[in-house]
């Protein structure tokens, strides 16, 4: 069984790297999904509590990035290298974290599964 939570957070980065506008310091709302999957457990019926998913991603990843510059946290801070940070940050938590989905914009995004 999978079970998701949607959260957003606002941040800037600028792409060190790249040869058009996002070389720039700009911002985005950024989007992203968490996907827990295993086992329905029997007494609680559940495969993780939304709660816990909201106040682990709160705590480990929402928390440092909303309203932040990612370069301070990030190196050439890319959907993808966001992506990657974002399960560090959790994978070595009680969620059994199967997926995450980043998107950049509502028409970009990237999937991560460790």
């Amino acid at each position: 069984m999978i079970v998701a939570r949607r959260f957003e957070f606002q941040a800037a980065h600028h792409l060190p790297n790249h040869p058009g506008k996002c070389h720039n310091l700009h911002g985005h709302t950024y989007r992203l999904e968490v996907f827990c999957e295993g086992p329905v457990e029997e007494t609680s019926g559940m495969v993780v509590d939304f709660a816990d998913v909201k106040a682990l991603v709160r705590e480990r990843v929402l928390d440092k990035v909303d309203h932040t510059l990612l370069n301070d946290l990030i190196e050439n801070p890319t959907a993808e290298r966001i992506a990657e940070w974002i399960w560090a940050q959790l994978e070595d938590t009680a969620l059994p974290i199967a997926e995450i989905r980043l998107y950049e914009t509502p028409t970009c995004f990237v999937v991560y599964r460790g």
